[in-house]
């Protein structure tokens, strides 16, 4: 036998071998053995009780560390150039300036890769398995999805806009950088808010329990009133608006087994919504959430907010859309 295949010939395990093999002890599993839906895949032999909660809290001061970084950069713009001065900010005045909106938009998209670090770095797995229980972004069902979730908001925000056409005046002296900030940015913001609150937070929550259902309920509750307090509203129609948001985005995600259709529709509405108001509106009321912001208008974006999830389960089933995990344990972490 030559050295060359000596090389080449596979090691054949001695009669010692298992005895030794079996002192080593073998690492739990990081993905779910059995097929699982999306909120309970942290739901592993690997998960302990606590990682849920250093993890949640994790992402939160990372988010508190990253928006104050950005948002004091953001001022040393501003102050520089004469937008604002740090006498108003000592005072109290807040002025949402192109620069403030960019940060507070670069400082939710930096969710992602928290979340993403977060869930590998406490759970061990990687990164693609918090997109959807397949392992990745499905661009091919955020495509399907578009077709029916992009001409359903476009007809919504035309009309929230005709039955209050006050919210329309003159075209916005920081029109055009602000549009640009909006459409380049505000995709990333939503994807930031979904893969933290719906993606994250979510799972982190729902690993408490053995229980699919009652993780479901713990997911959606825990993940909604955060991504609700988050918001800082102090109107009562507001609060429960972003609660019944929060939770509608997180059934889709349950029921579509990832989080293309949260970041498609949060990603949508929030651009088709802002755009109009920093074109033609005061920045400052879309930022408006105390008392008397709110009202029974809010009703309508939640009616619609659950009617689309009727929609997309429909298109999902229609489309073929896995929910369930088929066999995660087959797969790399």
């Amino acid at each position: 036998m030559t050295s060359s295949e000596l090389l080449e010939t596979p090691v054949v395990a001695g009669p010692l071998d298992p005895a030794v093999s079996s002192a080593v002890p073998s690492k739990p599993a990081a993905l779910p053995t059995t097929p699982t839906e999306y909120h309970h895949f942290l739901r592993t032999p690997r998960n302990r009780w606590w990682k849920g909660v250093l993890a949640i809290l994790s992402l939160v001061v990372g988010y508190v560390i990253v928006s104050l970084v950005l948002g004091q950069v953001a001022m040393i713009i501003d102050t520089a150039t004469g937008r604002t001065t740090w006498e108003m900010y000592a005072s109290g005045e807040f002025t949402v300036t192109p620069m403030m909106f960019l940060a507070l938009n670069l400082s939710l998209a930096a969710q992602v890769p928290l979340a993403l670090l977060l869930q590998w770095g406490f759970w061990g797995q990687r990164p693609r398995w918090l997109s959807s229980v397949e392992g990745g972004f499905r661009w091919r069902w955020f495509g399907r999805a578009a077709l029916i979730v992009v001409p359903i908001w476009v007809v919504y925000v035309a009309v929230a806009y005709l039955l209050e056409p006050e919210r329309i005046g003159r075209l916005s002296a920081d029109a055009t950088v602000l549009l640009i900030v909006v459409v380049l940015t505000t995709p990333l913001q939503a994807a930031g808010e979904e893969y933290g609150g719906r993606g994250l937070i979510n799972r982190a929550a729902a690993s408490w329990s053995a229980n699919p259902k009652v993780g479901l309920v713990l997911g959606i509750v825990v993940s909604s009133t955060l991504f609700m307090l988050a918001h800082g509203a102090g109107d009562p129609w507001l609060l429960v608006y972003y609660f019944v948001v929060g939770a509608s985005l997180a059934v889709m995600a349950w029921r579509t087994g990832g989080l293309e259709v949260p970041v498609l529709v949060h990603m949508v509405n929030n651009v088709l919504l802002l755009v109009p108001g920093v074109l033609f509106g005061d920045l400052a009321l879309l930022f408006n959430r105390g008392p008397g912001a709110g009202g029974p208008i809010m009703l309508v974006p939640m009616v619609l907010f659950i009617a689309v999830i009727a929609v997309i389960e429909w298109w999902r089933r229609r489309s073929g859309v896995a929910r369930r995990s088929i066999s995660a344990e087959v797969s790399h972490v």
